[in-house]
């Protein structure tokens, strides 16, 4: 039998050891048939994965793949093969009789009652070592060697019962919790659909286009030079532009030699003036951890840029006179929102990766990871794309300000941006997705920019013609940014992203400010957090961080980050 399915269903709903439900029958997949190989930049998968693992690396429950990530082991990262698709066996292996409930433990079996019309047991016994066995029934009537189950009208396994249908003996109640094999404890029952048995993890990567790229970045300074650059404003439209500096030619040369040797070799070109001492006259030099994760991401922002970047001030050129009356509205829209720049990206690549599963607990770290594996060597499934992409980026010394309404970073004084830049960066370290809240100058960032790219999203789906669950985040909150890009999970209209930016921008910013505020569930949303369903959440899929540290508070509160003067609520009004 062959059923078709698009490579999104296959890659959000059909993963190894996954269930699922064709023609009336319930099948496990068993493995993706001739998958294709996707060139990741090792490094950066690495990087990532141990950022998405960290919730079970945090509790010991992550099964060792954070060791292994951290002694350099590769993983495969493939990709459907659509000639060949994804093989599935019938599971579990027990059918009842339509007709009379009794239980037959082969499809082609006829039943005594003369029926031969069968539905697959729908409930499966499951374990969180990731074991998956069909659940243990009672033994039959020792008389008539028959079985018959009774379905509740509910999904509790509990509440199930059998009896035998020739003498209606009591046979057993409930579906049997037997022990696992790995014998860490009994496994559990339910219906196989239920997310606890099967829940996939998944992470998203900025992958740069090809090799070349990426080394490209990395051999003009790498992370050192891609942090100067983003302090500095992203001025050039790439990191490798401009004179190298000294702090990112030292980061470059101490991959390859000691760090001695290394300094004294930038002390010469330094000498010789092949590269400028410093970082822009900014002098970055944080501290650890700060440093790492700032250069790590600054890098994901140069990777998101290189395939094409057009920023609202490249517009101008339009030579469309009523075109170029809007674009020069831009900035003030731009300030009215808080933002410092609207970028729209042509190719953003972005890879999503599902690099694992859980069974029991669908909470992070609350269960154990089992990651995907073959022949031994750790795999992981899923696509790589260059789609079109918008990155806002806030405007630094807004939220430096912000920041310091809040009780934060007093005393610390920033009158440019890429001072303020790095008074937050020497400040703060952004919580992981499944970390608790700190509420710290971190927290606060994160809860800033991700509450703003949930509005971002929600708002612009209807103004691009997007379906919502086709828009996705990817936030890089230590830099004050995030892009919202179309995904391949469903429908959408290329070029909507686009034709808001270079028509619609001022439309969108001025409803995304200015539009309603509130939640159709106040007051009870605004009591219990200020953000629900109906207000910021989002599908999972479209958001990284299990919706949380989301708050319309930061946004629209008395002191929220877009909470405007009467003049410029009236302003918006008026256009």
């Amino acid at each position: 039998m062959r059923v078709e399915r698009g490579a999104s269903q296959i890659l959000f709903g059909l993963l190894p050891e996954q269930t699922a439900d064709f023609h009336s029958s319930v099948w496990k997949v068993s493995r993706w048939l001739d998958p294709v190989p996707i060139p990741l930049d090792q490094e950066i998968l690495r990087n990532e994965l141990l950022k998405a693992i960290g919730p079970w690396a945090a509790q010991g429950q992550d099964g060792g793949f954070s060791q292994e990530l951290y002694r350099g082991a590769s993983v495969e990262v493939v990709g459907l093969n659509l000639q060949r698709g994804v093989q599935v066996e019938e599971f579990p292996k027990i059918w009842r009789c339509k007709a009379c409930n009794r239980i037959h433990r082969a499809f082609a079996s006829r039943c005594q009652c003369g029926s031969n019309i069968k539905a697959q047991l729908h409930y499966v016994a499951y374990h969180e070592c990731g074991a998956l066995s069909a659940p243990w029934l009672p033994r039959p009537c020792p008389t008539h060697n028959q079985i018959r189950v009774n379905l509740p009208g509910s999904a509790s396994a509990r509440e199930v019962t059998f009896d035998c249908p020739a003498c209606a003996r009591t046979l057993g109640r409930g579906l049997v919790r037997g022990r696992c094999n790995c014998g860490a404890g009994a496994m559990s029952v339910t219906v196989h659909r239920a997310s606890s048995v099967y829940t996939p993890r998944f992470t998203v990567i900025v992958n740069p286009p090809d090799p070349a790229a990426a080394a490209r970045i990395r051999g003009a300074g790498g992370p050192a030079r891609a942090l100067d650059w983003v302090v500095n404003g992203m001025v050039q439209d790439r990191p490798s532009e401009g004179q190298q500096t000294a702090a990112a030619l030292f980061d470059t040369l101490r991959q390859t030699m000691s760090e001695d040797l290394a300094a004294r070799l930038v002390e010469k070109a330094v000498a010789s003036g092949e590269v400028v001492e410093g970082t822009g006259g900014y002098g970055i030099d944080l501290q650890e951890p700060f440093s790492t994760q700032a250069k790590d991401e600054a890098l994901r922002v140069a990777f998101a840029v290189d395939g094409g970047r057009v920023r609202t001030q490249d517009l101008l050129v339009e030579p469309d006179a009523s075109l170029r009356r809007i674009y020069e509205g831009y900035p003030n829209w731009l300030r009215r929102a808080g933002l410092e720049e609207v970028e729209f990206l042509s190719a953003f690549p972005v890879g999503t990766i599902a690099f694992g599963y859980s069974r029991g607990d669908v909470r992070p770290g609350k269960s154990r990871l089992v990651a995907f594996r073959e022949r031994g060597r750790l795999r992981a499934y899923g696509s790589l794309s260059e789609t079109e992409a918008l990155l806002f980026r806030l405007d630094p010394i807004k939220v430096f300000a912000w920041l310091q309404r809040r009780g934060h970073l007093i005393g610390a004084t920033a009158d440019v941006a890429p001072d303020a830049r790095l008074r937050i960066l020497e400040s703060s370290l952004i919580p992981g997705p499944g970390d608790e809240d700190p509420r710290d100058v971190g927290s606060e960032i994160l809860k800033l920019v991700h509450s703003y790219a949930h509005r971002a999203v929600r708002r612009l789906s209807a103004f691009a013609g997007i379906e919502r669950d086709s828009l996705a985040e990817y936030l890089l909150p230590r830099h004050l940014a995030f892009v919202i890009y179309a995904s391949a999970r469903g429908d959408f209209c290329m070029g909507g992203l686009q034709a808001v930016f270079e028509t619609g921008l001022h439309r969108f910013l001025d409803d995304l400010t200015f539009g309603e505020r509130r939640c159709p569930l106040d007051p009870g949303c605004a009591s219990g957090g200020s953000a629900c369903m109906a207000c910021l959440h989002l599908g999972e899929p479209s958001c990284r961080w299990f919706n949380r540290f989301l708050t319309r508070d930061y946004l629209f509160g008395s002191d929220g980050y877009l909470t405007g003067t009467e003049s410029d609520l009236a302003a918006g009004c008026q256009k």
